[in-house]
């Protein structure tokens, strides 16, 4: 269902819990996008300049300040690219405390639809984990296949995720998100727990960890290809089943994603938003129930 306005009505707000995800059309403006991008930007940039090799690479050296286009941020990623993937993961860890990143979570728009979503006074409505996802052009290591965000944050009770491109409009060819419409419903929602893309990754360390749901499970579910134009917002429900794809362009494109949550229902004194029960198990892609006869 795609929402004009950016206030939430009763209808409104039961769609959404009967599709699982709403997509709010022009809901941030230019100006408010700018910064956030920028900020990534120069968060990635501060990274490489730490790296000698790199940092003589740099075509605008140490001045990070003058970081701020999105050329800037290819440059600096294809550096890192080949040997220190790592060195990309650990900026995720550290953009959510960036001034221009802390603004998004102080909108008043995106608080009081959350507040409405989330049955919450506004005052405990909370934000975590904001990061950038990178669709590099053909590669598959920066994908996930089937899954929910409870999976990955089973303490949680009660959270939505935001979805909204950067830097680029989402289309079918460069890396969008597939959700599977009103897949939410389900309870209990068994996973494949493995780190990898496919059979040839299995295992590999700069690879995602994937919490897969069995294709006979999300198949059964009509697939909404999640195309959106820079500046809009994707909300969707913290059981919903979805998916990324690959980018078969030669561009790159890019998505921030982040967890609204309220902590009242979870059983957990943790601050840690990514508190997790789980340990390393022996998965592969592709495994799935046998079909009883």
């Amino acid at each position: 269902m795609i929402i004009m306005q950016q206030n939430i009505t009763e209808l409104q707000k039961n769609q959404f819990f009967d599709d699982g995800y709403i997509i709010l059309k022009d809901f941030f403006s230019h100006e408010d996008l700018q910064k956030i991008e920028t900020a990534f930007i120069r968060m990635y940039a501060i990274q490489a300049s730490k790296i000698l090799e790199y940092r003589k690479k740099l075509h605008k050296g140490i001045n990070f300040l003058e970081y701020s286009t999105v050329d800037d941020l290819i440059k600096i990623l294809e550096l890192l690219e080949e040997k220190d993937k790592e060195a990309l993961y650990q900026v995720q860890k550290i953009l959510s405390q960036s001034y221009f990143v802390k603004e998004f979570s102080l909108n008043q728009k995106l608080i009081n639809i959350a507040s409405q979503l989330l049955n919450c006074p506004k005052e405990i409505v909370l934000f975590d984990d904001l990061g950038l996802l990178i669709n590099r052009p053909n590669t598959k290591r920066l994908l996930y296949k089937w899954h929910t965000e409870v999976s990955f944050y089973p303490k949680r009770q009660n959270f939505l995720n935001a979805y909204l491109p950067m830097f680029f409009d989402k289309n079918l060819e460069n890396g969008h998100m597939i959700m599977g419409k009103g897949s939410h419903k389900l309870t209990d929602v068994p996973f494949i727990e493995y780190q990898g893309y496919d059979v040839d990754s299995i295992g590999k360390k700069n690879y995602f960890v994937q919490y897969e749901v069995p294709s006979s499970i999300a198949e059964k579910f009509e697939k909404i290809p999640a195309i959106t134009k820079r500046g809009d917002l994707v909300l969707f429900e913290r059981n919903l089943i979805h998916t990324s794809t690959p980018n078969t362009t030669n561009q790159y494109s890019f998505a921030s994603v982040c967890r609204i949550w309220e902590p009242t229902q979870d059983l957990t004194l943790s601050g840690e938003f990514r508190v997790k029960p789980y340990n390393n198990d022996f998965g592969r892609p592709g495994i799935d129930k046998i079909p009883k006869s």
